[in-house]
């Protein structure tokens, strides 16, 4: 290809070969890339980028990826989990000369040692395996090794004469179904007439994003009208109670809130209630400065941000809990320009498969920069099966842009992914199309990303319960129509709960940004609204939403366990926290607060709107009356 070449003998061995995760040690090969990188970084400083192979092996790009984050290198992995046929017939079309040199799978024997996939005939026996017996075509699996002999990259092309190799067995003699490729001369470089000096390629990428458009093609309206109907728009906009509605009711029925302005956790047990919390789900109340009593004079919002999450490990560690158990964060910034500070000051916190996050930025009362609400799983930690990181640049899905895993089980039935941005994978920017909207780009992009991470997690759009939705001004109401024909196309009945919510700014300037929670069962999840006209209206409003989240209780045969609390305008903090804490009982919901910019309630724009999103003790989530305040 006329690149320079830069070698270095392998000295270590594969380790912890049943493992994805990595951690440097001693004699690992993968030390030995650490250093051949180091090697190429010292002799080429303007190296940015390493490109992986990697299709389907999470051992391969979990490792690359390793290693490129300690020397501060993005991963290129174009080829991560497209789909092996169509890769299969790409590379034949493009002309790779891809060479068999070892097989290790039924169907494959020494008489297919040395051929192509260019040959008709053997690249039919490879689909055929395929189709017949699962094998994976491209040899993920370990069914096939090949060398390419030649591309539409290289200058010079290889040529092995014949007589210059030979097909043997395996030399350990204890695989009889395996056989190598032996090399007894040295290959031949052989120039190729008429080589282009620039590598000539269909732009698959451009502004109409063809290779997107063919595998997941953006809404259109008359899709849209097909898979929506005028009753499904229960699905986001829920009969509200107003103030008028309730009358002067006062606080008639509420208890003593008995201290709920501190910082609370509660335990969400998984099966039926006990006394004890081990096998508990958890979740936190607001946790920002003034919850942790923490002072509100900081230098900045990362000091901030730093300085809570320490408080918060203390906190959690009174309840034998610790940040690893965390596999959910929701993450509220006053000013998103600070966002890579913030970034960097909880990225100290969460090392290993960090949990799924939602970043937006809210108008936090004064003196508050970073709020944080957490759920946190039964058990220590995150394994490779629980969370799913991948930080290569792909066009498979949006590669995590900071220090958050794409989704993580808390439960065996219970899934949360991360807020999900409508980026270009491959180019991890905000995309421009002319025949569709921003929003509608963005959303489509967004949509095709999350699929693609549900389903490496074993679920799908059919499992969404709920579905919180984060726009910035110009973007209304209705694009939770199309949020749910993209749902409806693999899942045509689904009737998920859809939150919408209206905030200052997003991540990356981006106009939508989406969440969920799946389940394979009742989620236990459910949402009242209301509006006031005054803030005196405010006591009545709360009581009336605790009332009908009660009633939805009674209707699941559960209990109220969580309370997130979105509300406008932001200066009605305040209010709404007296309001709502003083019909908290002291073994009440853990409350969290999050004030946006608009609700876009059914109905009239009252000067007060709020939404309460209760999660209640159902098939899988009891809850315990275990408080920490602080």
């Amino acid at each position: 290809m006329g690149l320079p070449l830069v070698r270095r003998c392998i000295a270590g061995a594969p380790k912890r070969l049943d493992s994805a995760e990595y951690a440097p040690e001693e004699g690992d090969e993968v030390e030995d890339l650490t250093l051949l990188l180091q090697d190429v970084l010292q002799a080429f400083p303007g190296v940015e980028a390493v490109s992986c192979g990697a299709i389907l092996s999470d051992y391969q790009r979990c490792r690359v990826e390793h290693v490129c984050g300690r020397l501060k290198l993005k991963v290129l992995a174009f080829l991560w989990r497209q789909e092996q046929p169509l890769l299969l017939r790409q590379m034949i079309a493009g002309g790779l000369d891809a060479r068999i040199v070892k097989v290790a799978c039924m169907g494959l024997d020494q008489r297919h040692i040395g051929r192509s996939i260019l040959e008709s005939n053997f690249a039919a026996h490879l689909f055929g395996l395929g189709q017949k017996w699962g094998v994976h075509v491209c040899g993920e699996g370990g069914e096939y090794e090949s060398a390419v002999f030649d591309a539409p990259l290289y200058r010079e092309r290889l040529a092995l004469p014949e007589g210059a190799w030979e097909a043997i067995s395996h030399p350990s003699g204890d695989a009889d179904d395996v056989a190598l490729m032996a090399i007894r001369e040295v290959p031949k470089r052989e120039e190729k007439e008429d080589v282009p000096s620039e590598p000539q390629f269909e732009d698959y990428t451009g502004s109409h994003l063809k290779y997107y458009r063919e595998t997941y093609p953006p809404m259109t309206r008359e899709r849209i009208d097909e898979l929506i109907s005028p009753q499904d728009s229960s699905c986001w906009q829920r009969c509200s109670s107003t103030a008028a509605e309730i009358g002067h009711q006062g606080g008639a029925g509420a208890s003593d809130a008995g201290g709920a302005g501190g910082a609370a956790l509660r335990s969400l047990r998984s099966g039926a209630a006990a006394s004890s919390a081990p096998g508990a789900l958890w979740a936190t109340s607001s946790l920002d400065v003034r919850a942790m009593q923490l002072g509100s004079s900081w230098e900045s919002a990362a000091a901030e941000c730093d300085a809570l999450l320490m408080a918060i490990v203390e906190w959690l560690a009174l309840k034998s809990r610790h940040l690893k158990d965390v596999a959910f964060a929701e993450v509220q910034v006053r000013d998103l320009s600070c966002f890579e500070e913030v970034n960097a000051a909880y990225a100290k916190h969460f090392v290993e498969n960090p949990p799924a996050r939602v970043c937006i930025e809210t108008p936090l009362p004064p003196g508050v920069q970073v709020r944080l609400r957490l759920l946190l799983r039964p058990h220590e930690g995150a394994s490779a099966r629980d969370a799913l990181r991948v930080q290569s640049i792909s066009t498979w899905a949006m590669a995590c842009i900071g220090p958050y895993s794409q989704a993580q089980r808390l439960a065996p039935d219970l899934l949360c992914s991360s807020g999900v941005l409508g980026l270009v994978p491959h180019s991890m920017a905000l995309p421009k199309v002319e025949d569709l909207t921003q929003a509608q780009a963005e959303l489509w992009l967004l949509m095709r990303s999350l699929l693609a991470v549900l389903q490496v997690m074993g679920s799908g759009f059919q499992e969404v319960s709920l579905a919180q939705v984060y726009v910035t001004a110009g973007v209304g109401l209705e694009i939770c129509q199309e949020v749910l024909a993209y749902f409806r196309q693999t899942a045509p009945e689904l009737m998920p709960l859809i939150s919408f919510a209206e905030v200052p700014r997003l991540p990356k300037g981006g106009c939508v940004e989406i969440t969920v929670m799946c389940s394979s069962d009742s989620l236990g999840i459910r949402i009242a609204e209301a509006s006031a006209e005054r803030p005196s209206q405010l006591p009545a409003l709360a009581q009336q939403l605790r009332c009908m989240l009660e009633r939805e209780a009674q209707d699941i045969g559960g209990s109220l366990a969580a309370l997130q609390v979105q509300f406008c305008p932001a200066d009605a903090e305040s209010a709404i926290q007296d309001a709502m804490q003083a019909i908290a009982a002291t073994d009440g919901p853990a409350l969290s607060y999050m004030p946006v910019s608009q609700l876009h309630l059914a109905g009239r724009e009252p000067t007060l709107q709020l939404r309460c999103i209760g999660r209640f003790s159902d098939v899988f989530l009891v809850k315990e009356a275990n408080d920490v305040h602080v």
